[in-house]
């Protein structure tokens, strides 16, 4: 079995005439002839021992062979691409990357991240977003949020925040609202909810009350645009009390009835243990838990009192 590698140049014209299955189309992507791409190709077959297309008729197919060894260069090349446009963008910067849920980044850290950049110059933050937890093994990022009880297995862990819901709506539908506002009058409201989770059905249960569904209720697959919903007024969200404390005390949101559930989960940073002391994730890590303890006062729309009261649920907000 070779243990060195082949000709360089033949893995990359092989990967473009796989990737377009046409020695024409990739001879025109990589400015050669089409006999160059023919010739670069049998060599790789040759070096290799095995053929790497065949034809029927007028197609071009790739082999059993060729497929994977196509799908393993399209997966190199696109490391490489990647390591490439990093080098070119950050120079000497380190690269930072972080996955998490796009409402996270949207609602709480990127309206921060800016204090980051300017204490740690030398540190670039890429971030990632995707609903599923991060998964080191398989994803090429540093850090994860996740939301959840923790711990997770090989992995440090340190809490962001809790996860804690209150109802909110626009200044123009509380304005519509008795003084104060009970309970009957913020649920006769057009309700946004999110389609993955059950958020108003725990608050629900633990205020002891039930609502049926309303004709205008509005139903989010993204749960940022239902933030945005709420504040055009199109209804009473429940929201993360973490997420809307800038919106709350600048009166972009108000709370119409005081009560906050809690529940059991939070939101987390996790690592790996074996970067745990990476000096790029040390950073980071501290700077994140230092935001976390800076709060913006809630304020409730006409209610001094904050009630709380413990709730259950696994999904994040």
């Amino acid at each position: 079995m070779p243990t060195t590698l082949p000709p360089l140049n033949a893995l990359r014209v092989f990967e473009c005439a796989a990737r377009h299955l046409s020695f024409t189309q990739a001879a025109e992507e990589l400015n050669i002839t089409q006999s160059a791409v023919s010739h670069q190709v049998k060599g790789l077959e040759g070096w290799l021992g095995f053929s790497l297309f065949e034809r029927h008729g007028q197609r071009l197919l790739l082999t059993p062979g060729g497929k994977i060894y196509s799908a393993a260069l399209g997966t190199a090349m696109g490391k490489i691409l990647q390591a490439t446009q990093d080098v070119m963008t950050t120079g000497s910067h380190q690269v930072l990357n972080l996955r998490g849920y796009g409402t996270f980044f949207v609602r709480w850290l990127i309206p921060r991240i800016s204090d980051f950049q300017e204490k740690n110059r030398d540190i670039k933050i890429r971030l990632t977003t995707h609903v599923e937890a991060v998964e080191f093994t398989r994803d090429n990022v540093d850090l994860g949020i996740v939301y959840g009880l923790g711990p997770w297995e090989r992995c440090r862990n340190d809490l962001i925040f809790a996860d804690a819901l209150i109802p909110v709506v626009s200044p123009k539908l509380a304005a519509k609202l008795g003084k104060p506002c009970s309970l009957e009058d913020m649920l006769s409201l057009p309700m946004l909810h999110s389609r993955r989770r059950a958020q108003w059905e725990d608050w629900l249960r633990a205020m002891d009350a039930t609502r049926k569904p309303s004709e205008n209720d509005m139903y989010f697959e993204d749960v940022t645009i239902m933030y945005q919903c709420a504040l055009e007024g199109l209804g009473v969200a429940l929201v993360q009390v973490k997420y809307v404390e800038r919106d709350l005390a600048e009166g972009r949101l108000v709370v119409p009835y005081p009560f906050t559930l809690d529940r059991p989960g939070g939101y987390h940073l996790v690592c790996p243990v074996e970067t745990v002391n990476d000096d790029k994730i040390v950073r980071f890590r501290e700077w994140l838990l230092e935001q976390s303890l800076c709060g913006t006062p809630i304020v409730p729309l006409l209610d001094s009192s904050h009630a709380r009261a413990d709730g259950r649920g696994e999904s994040p907000a």
